[in-house]
């Protein structure tokens, strides 16, 4: 069993959430809004230490009713020399469903309109309860939640970032030990910037001194309501914080999905972009598709593949959300088996991993016909918060929406680029200056090899055919087996998409076999449907996009290839591409990383993850 395991709600007779598991309160009888203020603000000396920062981040050892949270975020509103950006980032084992979760803020905020506001937005965004990391933004992107959905001891050390202030937070160590021990401790002391502190409501003696041995000097402070004292603490050691580039350009080339992500992405942190496109428009290549197939993948094991587009499937669907409505579809994705062998696979999945239905559920023939709204003769997998999207007009939103911090210039070709003094220059076939920034990012598609030779993309061409409505099969839902086919989507049903090797007629006739192994009763001649594109989709031979800072390679030596965090790397160059057959899953959470490393915030995913997209992983398997 992989899944979560939800908070049960209960109440004790005071009216005070309670949990049965831990036997144990969610919060004092003075009230949790009460204590967080007390506690965790007041024992890190905020609102007064984010002042004047460019970022502030939190770390919260229980997320619980996420009280701490709301208190943090009303006070950084009502702040007006807060800073720029804070980063909230909070651990939860059982998290409440969505559902508990209003029930608790229209009981506990009915006197606070000012909160049920706040508590409203994040239970819009409150995301599906499945392990791993979630990144939810709120005030267009100002503060900022990660959820570590799953157990602290094993997703903190997995989280990269540099942490102001700590909320040790959670049950009391007597009724939770488990977060409260030396393990958890250590990963403090790794995770603390430079003047770091921590409070905590308890004052344990095996806490203190657990404390102190990671590097805090702690010391005992006033406690609130009836307990007489409580913890705060700064950690001793010295570090370097990142700093993000003062001068905040960037030259981006390639205004595809890659490209128009990072540059909304950085737009949306105060960056100016130069967005380089070599054709006439945005979207020329397979960002040009008319729609295409939204969905996650799972696998027996949850491997590296099936973890990251869980990630970014659940990233995105926040992500989308925020743009004009027409861009994406939420009709339901249904994944049909192959056969008999993968059809058993698909229930085992279902049966042994226990996620949400609403994430993944296997349904059987008759179910899959309901719900695919056309006959189909296999059993699959229903993915609900699967749909389409049109690659085109997700491209040109994310343009929009970056607005007037996008200079974007098309029919230009870079043919050259060179690093002079603390920027990058770009140059065109005559050696012509083109641009010039601190930043440079490769989002050019496979063409990023022609600087980055080490990437080895593969260049994989398809063809995707339209169908017209009057030829489209009624189906309700995007089908897949093997292949793909989307509902009308404005312009045409979307069938794909088959390697041109001989010709498109030949790849178009491949898309129709395709369409009758999953609707057998379109099986019938269809030759006359050529309509369609070419496109050529950039890949990885591990199938995992390219996403970070380019490795120096003539420095990069084989004691690099395991230790990938210790590579040399070119200053203020960076690459986004390798997207492969998921380029409408990969994007945004994609986009959103490169971001955060280039500002140096906390990472929207685990470290081990984030190493598998690393650009230096091609060298090092060249090293070994």
């Amino acid at each position: 069993m992989l899944a979560l395991q939800p908070a049960q709600l209960a109440f004790t007779e005071e009216g005070i959430p309670y949990s049965p598991a831990f036997d144990d309160i969610y919060h004092s009888q003075s009230g949790g809004l009460a204590q967080a203020r007390n506690v965790f603000l007041a024992g890190n000396d905020l609102p007064a230490r984010w002042q004047g920062r460019s970022t502030f981040t939190i770390c919260e050892t229980g997320f619980g009713l996420g009280l701490s949270f709301l208190a943090t975020w009303q006070a950084w509103r009502a702040d007006p020399a807060r800073s720029e950006r804070l980063h909230f980032v909070s651990c939860e084992l059982h998290p409440f469903t969505a559902q508990d979760l209003l029930h608790l803020y229209e009981r506990l905020f009915q006197a606070e309109p000012a909160l049920a506001e706040l508590g409203q937005q994040l239970w819009a965004q409150w995301p599906t309860l499945l392990p791993g990391l979630h990144r939810i933004e709120l005030e267009q992107g100002r503060v900022v939640l990660t959820l570590l959905l799953g157990d602290a001891l094993s997703l903190l050390p997995k989280l990269a970032g540099q942490v102001d202030a700590f909320f040790l937070d959670g049950f009391a160590p007597s009724k939770n030990p488990e977060l409260w021990q030396e393990a958890l401790y250590k990963q403090f002391t790794r995770l603390a910037a430079e003047g770091a502190t921590l409070a905590t409501y308890t004052v344990a003696g095996a806490v203190r001194r657990g404390l102190e041995s990671a590097g805090f000097q702690v010391k005992r402070l006033p406690g609130f309501a009836s307990k007489r004292q409580m913890l705060g603490g700064t950690f001793r050691g010295h570090r370097v914080r990142p700093q993000p580039p003062a001068d905040r350009r960037a030259i981006v080339v390639g205004a595809g999905l890659a490209g128009s992500a990072i540059a909304e992405r950085l737009a949306a942190r105060g960056w100016r972009i130069t967005l380089l496109e070599r054709e006439a428009e945005p979207a020329r290549g397979a960002s040009g598709n008319l729609a295409g197939a939204y969905r996650p993948v799972v696998s027996l094991d949850d491997n590296l593949q099936a973890r990251l587009v869980r990630a970014s499937f659940l990233f995105g669907q926040r992500w989308l959300g925020k743009l004009p409505a027409g861009i994406w579809q939420r009709c339901g994705a249904l994944q049909l088996a192959r056969d008999n062998a993968e059809a058993a696979r698909f229930q085992q999945i279902s049966e042994e991993q226990g996620w949400p239905e609403d994430y993944v559920r296997y349904v059987d023939p008759a179910e899959a016909n309901k719900l695919a709204g056309a006959p189909v003769e296999q059993a699959g997998l229903w993915f609900a918060q699967g749909g389409w999207v049109r690659p085109r007009a997700l491209v040109a939103a994310l343009l929009a929406q970056a607005g007037a911090a996008v200079d974007l210039r098309c029919g230009v070709a870079v043919e050259r680029m060179a690093r002079q003094a603390d920027a990058w220059q770009v140059y065109d076939a005559a050696g012509g200056l083109i641009a010039s920034a601190p930043v440079l990012i490769l989002a050019n598609a496979a063409d990023a090899d022609r600087f980055a030779p080490e990437l080895q993309l593969g260049r994989d061409l398809r063809y995707v055919s339209h169908l017209p409505r009057d030829k489209a099969p009624p189906v309700k839902a995007v089908i897949c087996r093997a292949g793909y086919l989307t509902p009308w989507a404005g312009e045409a049903a979307c069938l794909g998409s088959s390697p041109i090797r001989d010709s498109d007629a030949a790849a178009a006739a491949a898309n129709l076999a395709l369409l009758g192994g999953m609707l057998p009763c379109t099986a019938e001649d269809q030759t006359t449907l050529l309509e369609g594109r070419r496109c050529t989709r950039p890949g990885t031979a591990d199938r995992l996009p390219v996403v970070g800072p380019l490795a120096d390679a003539a420095a990069f030596q084989p004691k690099h290839a395991g230790s990938l965090h210790l590579a040399p790397r070119q200053a203020g160059l960076y690459t986004l591409t390798g997207f492969g057959a998921r380029g409408l899953v990969w994007s945004g959470l994609m986009a959103e990383l490169l971001a955060s490393q280039i500002e140096g915030e906390p990472l929207p995913l685990e470290r081990e993850l984030v190493l598998a997209l690393d650009p230096a992983r091609f060298l090092a398997r060249q090293a070994c």
